[in-house]
This record gives C-alpha cells, structure tokens and sequence, in this order.
C-alpha cells in the first residue's frame, strides 16, 4: 500500500469525475484519479453537439481529454487501475484495486452508468456463496483444508493469498500478465510458501460444479486447462454497482447511489457524483454539475478537519 495519503480519491475519469479534479486541484488538494482507460459513456458518443462552448460539436472522447488535460494541468494524478473494493470505514480510507491500494481522506465515486461494469465470468452469479467469493478475508475461515484458487492482479490480491496461507491447502494465483505485480516483501512471503502456486499469462474462463464450486476452466498460454478447485477468490473488477456500493452507501435497485443533492452519501466524506447517482437525468452537463458539487463539499470537509485538528 502506498503511504501518500491523498485529500480526494475520485474514483471514475469520466466528465463528473475529471470536473471534480479539477475543482479539487485548483483548490491546492493533492487529487488522484483511479480509473479504466477508455470506458466510459462520454468517450464512445461519436459526436457530442449539445455541450456549451462547443456550436460545431466535437468528439466524446476529445471532450474528455480536454477535460483530462486540464485536470493534470492543474496538478491532479490519473492512473489506470480496475475498482475492486473501497473500505470506507478505515482512517484514512481505503481504495483496493489491481495496481495498489490508495489512502484517501475523502472520496468521490464517478465510476458512470452502472451497466459499464465488466461482464461477470461464467458460473460466477451461480456459484456466489457457494465457492465464488470476492473477499478472502472474509471467507478464509471457511477454506480450511480445502484448495482454493484467485484470479486478479496487484496488491490486494497477493495481500489476500497470504493470509489464506493460514488456512487453505493449497493455493493458486491466477495472473493474467506476466507477472505479479506487488510489494516485495508480500511477493517474497508467498514464492516461499510451500502451499502457493502462481501461474502468469493465464486468463478465467469458466466455474463449474454441482452444488457447489469444483472445478474452473483457465486459460494458459492459450492453452484451455480444466483445475480442481474448491473455492474461486475473483479480484477481476467484475463486481456490478449494487455489490461494490451497497456494503456502505445507500442504494437503490438498480445499483445507483442514492444522494441528496450536495452529493453527499450516508457516509461522511464519501461522495457520488455523475450517472453512478440515482436521479432523473444523465447528461454530460449534469455529470460536471454534480463534480463540481461533490468536489466542493469534500474540499469543506477537509478544511474543517483541518481546522479541528490544529
């Protein structure tokens, strides 16, 4: 985990998410963007003509690299990371994803329409509860003899095997680069443990079973290979909206955030803003109304900790 504590994380490099940025930025807070490069509603419209400013229309994705190269102009950070899960809860608070985890004092969540969110893998809404889970920390107990598999990339998911070294039989960590890429220190503990297996250039293509997890089908250097396993740990960013914010945030059935409209949820100093709220209409122009808000409370909320702190 990097020690930088940031003032705002702004989950999303959308229009609502970048507006944020800036906002934040030119107010002197030291900002970071976590998100997925070219996803996102605003960069596939083909033409947006109904942005003020703008008469002849432009691009989506030139608006949004407009919006971005004013965002690191004013000293804002993006790095291209996959969202798995945010532990509001911890001081600072805490932004697991593939590329590291993140400590921030405050958060916005701009992640966009909730129907972005990455295809689920096959037998993985099955097989939920029942040998698929998103979090070894909370099901490792349950593991306790029995061979387990992960699937991901980063610090949270080499956090994760190791303390399933506790109690699995074996354990293998599916790698779909080359390597694994985390600290040192975390990747020396589980190359010499005798119960892990790390296996690169590999890709999850199916969970099979009856009642429960049995099996999953990996691709390995292309080459399609069937392994037993009795539970399958996913940190792959397949996570829809309802089961990334409904641990924390107030949401509605369909996954969207529910706000008032200073952008505040039920937790203090996390924020939701653009088409990831629940609300009427979803436009570019709403999107950069509600990060401009939702940068602006969060910008007050820092400076009266500062103030109570001092």
């Amino acid at each position: 985990m990097k020690n930088k504590i940031y003032d705002i994380i702004i989950v999303g490099g959308g229009p609502a998410g970048l507006t944020a940025a800036i906002y934040g930025a030119r107010a002197n807070m030291n900002v970071l963007i976590l998100h997925k490069e070219n996803v996102g509603s605003l960069i596939s419209a083909h033409k947006i003509d109904n942005y003020p400013g703008f008469p002849e229309g432009l691009k989506g994705k030139e608006l949004n690299n407009l919006m971005k190269e004013q965002a690191l102009k004013y000293g804002a950070e993006i790095i291209n990371a996959t969202l798995l899960d945010i532990d509001v809860y911890s001081t600072p608070k805490i932004i697991k994803t593939d590329k590291d985890n993140f400590l921030a004092k405050t958060i916005i969540i701009a992640t966009g329409w909730s129907k972005n969110n990455s295809k689920k893998i096959k037998g993985e809404e099955e097989f939920l509860g029942k040998g698929v889970s998103y979090c070894a920390t909370c099901d490792g107990a349950f593991t306790k003899n029995l061979d387990v598999t992960l699937f991901g990339q980063g610090e949270e998911i080499a956090e994760e095997a190791l303390f399933l070294t506790k109690y699995s039989k074996t354990i293998k960590i599916f790698v779909n680069e080359k390597e694994l890429k985390c600290h040192k220190k975390t990747y020396d503990a589980l190359i010499n443990n005798e119960k892990v297996e790390i296996i690169t250039n590999s890709e999850l293509i199916k969970i099979t079973g009856n009642d429960f997890v049995e099996k999953v089908i990996v691709k390995i250097n292309n080459e399609e290979k069937e392994i037993k396993a009795d539970y399958a740990f996913l940190y792959l960013g397949t996570k829809s909206s309802l089961e990334l914010f409904s641990t924390f945030a107030n949401v509605d059935q369909n996954g969207y955030i529910i706000t008032k409209d200073d952008m505040k949820t039920n937790i203090e100093g996390i924020y939701a803003a653009g088409d990831v709220r629940e609300k009427s209409l979803r436009q570019v122009t709403t999107a950069v109304s509600d990060g401009t808000i939702a940068a602006t409370e969060a910008i007050k909320y820092i400076l009266k900790q500062k103030k109570k702190e001092a």
